[in-house]
C-alpha cells in the first residue's frame, strides 16, 4: 500500500513539472521566440497540470498531519492552488473559443504557473521547515471577508445567467 504522503509526492512532483513546462512555453509565447509549437505545448502542459491539481490537493489533505486545515500555511495552499485552477480552466476555455495566445494571455499563464511553484515553496515550508521563498509571512491567511464572496459570488452568477440567456440561440 502507498501512503498518503508518497503518493502525494508523485503527483505534485508532476503537477510542478506541468506547470513548469507551461511557464516556460507562455513565456516564449509572450517574448515571441521559439518553435511554432509553443502555443501548444504551452496549452497542453496547462492541461496536464490541471488534470493532475486534484490530486496533488486531495493527497496533500490526507498527508497533512493533523485536522486538516488548521495550519495557516495549508490554508494558503488550498488558496494559492484552487485560484490556479480557476485561471488554468479560463485560460483553456478562452484556447477553445478564441484561438491562439496572446502576450495577455500569456501573462496569465505565467501569472498561473507562478502560483503553483509558490504553493510548492509554501509546502516546503511546511514539510521540512525550508523554502526559497522565507520572505513570505507564515502566520497569516489571505482569505476575502464573507460579504466580498459573497458579491463576487452573486456577480459570477449574474455573468452566467447573463451570457446563457445572451447567447441561447
Amino acid at each position: 500500500m502507498i501512503s498518503a504522503g508518497t503518493f502525494h509526492m508523485v503527483s505534485t512532483d508532476a503537477t510542478i513539472g506541468m506547470f513548469v513546462l507551461s511557464g516556460f512555453a507562455f513565456m516564449l509565447v509572450m517574448i515571441n521566440k521559439g518553435p511554432e509549437v509553443k502555443d501548444t505545448v504551452a496549452h497542453w502542459a496547462l492541461a496536464g497540470g490541471l488534470i493532475m491539481t486534484p490530486m496533488a490537493i486531495i493527497t496533500g489533505v490526507l498527508a497533512a498531519p493533523g485536522e486538516g486545515l488548521d495550519n495557516p500555511l495549508l490554508a494558503n495552499k488550498l488558496l494559492l492552488s484552487m485560484t490556479a485552477t480557476g485561471l488554468a480552466i479560463g485560460l483553456l476555455w478562452r484556447r477553445m473559443r478564441e484561438g491562439p495566445a496572446s502576450r495577455i494571455y500569456a501573462g496569465i499563464g505565467m501569472i498561473t504557473s507562478g502560483m503553483i511553484l509558490v504553493t510548492a515553496g509554501i509546502g516546503g515550508e511546511f514539510s521540512r521547515g525550508e523554502s526559497l521563498l522565507f520572505f513570505l509571512p507564515k502566520d497569516l491567511v489571505l482569505l476575502f471577508p464573507i460579504w466580498a464572496s459573497v458579491i463576487i459570488l452573486l456577480l459570477g452568477l449574474a455573468m452566467i445567467g447573463k451570457s446563457a440567456i445572451q447567447h441561447r440561440g
